[in-house]
């Protein structure tokens, strides 16, 4: 059976390509990166053709409001459009448990409009509602920080790893369609505070969480039960306290916290131990595999930036870690958006100059032979090249999740 997932390369995608293929399936992992593009139509009569199954596990480029959207309704529709010349059997589609339960969460009222799409359509269907996955507490935790606190609500969570997420997706994927709505879950539920509490202190991570009752859920009020799952929910087998132990989470986390009179790399030689590690890491594998050219390719922010893969390496003393080197080439006058590694990211300028910042920390200008440094919790705010008539260009080393994208934009 053919099978094609939008948004294959993703965090969910790529595991679902991976276990829907290990069961003998012919599956299309379809991305832009890919040539498949939902919002402009490119690509999708080619990877639709033939297939039984598509499976929808994309995700807007941003979470502000008009533009999730617009993504989810533009790309809703073509999806759905080329799936009825094509033949589709089945529609299957990754959403978010309870996003009926905080309306002023307009991305929440993106994925409401998309369910209503699929509904209306004439394609049988699977409609996949998840919460909250074990990968985001870190992002749920920048969120709620304010200086060197994290303000939490103490409300009910119920977090499912992304590895179950995939196998939920699968199941459903091989299975007839239920023309309705499935939620998933893991098997454990916990408070929001205390959750990110043990998941801050796994990562030796030293900022303090405080419950507020008051405290907004990416600007949302919530209630005891927003974030949790009905009674007949299918929960997943991975307790968050195995998970978050996993040796793939031992490196040490160094997110930097502001210190008085301490510049950002002062701040880093207080983390000289397990940044030592990684400098031999990356020493060693640029010794042995500087001539090894990345076979996959590295999705741009913005068309205008020219990104060159050069090098991407499993980390054998590191399980499920790999290191990706490229270049990037901003063209004058050019600016990313506000954005998010999960990673930790080196920099290093090559020509021109760049201006950068995270979230806490000082603006920066860099000229050739200058780096810069974030971990995979920094807000990357400021990231542009600080000329208006010349281009910039700089060399990037990522030490990742194999499993986790290279960037996420944030608000």
């Amino acid at each position: 059976m053919k099978i094609t997932v939008i948004g294959g390369s993703g965090l969910i995608g790529a595991k679902l390509v991976r276990k829907l293929g290990a069961h003998g399936h012919e599956v299309v992992a379809a991305s832009p990166s890919s040539g498949v593009n939902t919002l402009t139509g490119e690509g999708l009569t080619e990877a639709l053709k033939g297939a039984s199954v598509v499976v929808d596990v994309s995700n807007s480029p941003s979470f502000e409001d008009a533009v999730a959207l617009k993504f989810f309704e533009t790309s809703t529709r073509n999806l759905l459009t080329y799936e009825a010349a094509a033949g589709v059997g089945h529609h299957v589609a990754l959403s978010v448990v309870g996003i009926e339960r905080l309306p002023e969460y307009g991305y929440f009222r993106a994925k409401i409009a998309q369910e209503k799409l699929i509904k209306g359509s004439s394609i049988p269907y699977s409609i996949i509602r998840a919460t909250q996955f074990f990968e985001f507490t870190g992002r749920i935790a920048d969120e709620g920080t304010e200086d060197n606190t994290v303000r939490l609500t103490s409300v009910l969570i119920q977090p499912i790893a992304a590895n179950d997420v995939a196998s939920a997706i699968a199941r459903i994927t091989l299975g007839t369609p239920v023309n309705g709505t499935v939620e998933i879950a893991g098997p454990d539920q916990f408070r929001l505070d205390d959750l990110i509490r043990r998941d801050l202190a796994a990562r030796n991570d030293p900022r303090e969480v405080i419950s507020d009752p008051h405290a907004r859920y990416f600007g949302g009020e919530l209630s005891e039960r927003t974030l949790v799952p009905g009674d007949d929910a299918r929960l997943g087998e991975t307790r968050f306290e195995n998970w978050v132990h996993q040796p793939a989470r031992q490196i040490p986390n160094t997110r930097l916290q502001p210190a008085v009179g301490m510049g950002r790399r002062e701040q880093l030689m207080t983390n000289s131990k397990p940044m030592l590690v990684l400098a031999f890491l990356i020493t060693s594998t640029l010794i042995t595999a500087s001539t090894v050219m990345a076979q996959k390719a590295v999705t741009p922010l913005m068309a205008q930036e020219a990104i060159t893969p050069l090098m991407s390496k499993d980390l054998a003393e590191f399980p499920g870690k790999e290191i990706v080197m490229y270049t990037v080439e901003f063209p004058s006058g050019f600016s990313t958006p506000v954005h998010r590694h999960n990673a930790y990211v080196s920099l290093y300028v090559l020509e021109g100059s760049v201006v950068m910042q995270v979230r806490g920390g000082k603006e920066m200008t860099l000229t050739p032979g200058q780096s810069f440094y974030e971990g995979p919790n920094d807000v990357h705010v400021v990231s542009r090249n600080a000329s208006s008539t010349k281009p910039a260009k700089f060399l990037v080393f990522l030490v990742k999740d194999k499993s986790a994208p290279q960037l996420v934009l944030e608000k």
